[in-house]
């Protein structure tokens, strides 16, 4: 299996370089943290961890998103097709956006805080709370996701999933009125066409001039003259009257 990186789409680019990005801010970059010092002898202690250790429920979402991610750009650069259910860029953008999701409420809900004081003449304080780490891996999601999206519109689907362009006639797929298309044995309408010429339609009441002459109906033609009876046959005299 060779893999061929000039047959990647803009989107398979974006998620790749997505998907590698996160994997590193997760397992190096510090999300969580916290220190505390002091004034005797410029005392100082502090400690954080990394996306993984800090959050063991996340974190194998944003793991099923970095290796589906990678996965899709492998195939893609391999050249490979999978009959899928689903689309694989809408898939990507799923767990992107999962992941984007959870994240943002790891930010917005965290414990957090800090405190400082003096007691006998020595001052000391302490705080915890997000790092830098918990950031950039929201920068890294937020990618895949618009990568998956950008994947979606190139296959043709529709953020629902649905194929887009159906290519059926909107009502049915049928042509409107009911008939078929011009030239298909029909007339507008439904209706057969017909090989005799149409009734003309009587005129309106009240039509008048013209119109009301050429409504009234035609008078029928005269029968043509009787024949004059045979002549009597010679020798023989005709009939007395």
């Amino acid at each position: 299996m060779s893999f061929d990186i000039s047959q990647l789409r803009r989107a398979d680019r974006i998620i790749g370089i997505g998907a590698i990005a996160f994997f590193i801010f997760l397992f190096f970059f510090k999300w969580y943290g916290g220190s505390a010092s002091s004034s005797i002898g410029g005392i100082s202690y502090s400690t954080s961890a990394n996306g993984w250790h800090t959050f063991t429920n996340s974190r194998w979402v944003w793991l099923i998103t970095i290796i589906v991610a990678l996965a899709l750009v492998g195939m893609r650069a391999a050249q490979e097709h999978v009959e899928l259910p689903v689309a694989p860029g809408a898939i990507v953008a799923g767990l992107g956006g999962l992941s984007t999701i959870l994240i943002l409420y790891r930010i917005i809900h965290h414990p957090s805080g800090g405190t400082s004081g003096t007691i006998a003449g020595i001052h000391y304080s302490a705080s915890y709370g997000i790092k830098i780490g918990i950031w950039l891996g929201l920068i890294a999601a937020v990618a895949i996701t618009y990568g998956g999206y950008l994947a979606m519109q190139e296959e043709g689907v529709s953020p629902t999933g649905a194929h887009a362009g159906g290519g059926e006639v909107p009502g049915g797929g049928e042509v409107p009125g009911g008939g078929e298309a011009p030239g298909g044995g029909e007339a507008p309408g439904g209706g057969e066409s017909s090989s005799y010429p149409a009734a003309a339609a009587a005129p309106p009441a009240g039509t008048t001039g013209g119109s009301a002459a050429a409504a009234q109906p035609a008078t029928p033609p005269l029968p043509p003259p009787a024949a004059p009876p045979a002549p009597p046959p010679a020798g023989e005299s005709p009939p007395a009257g």
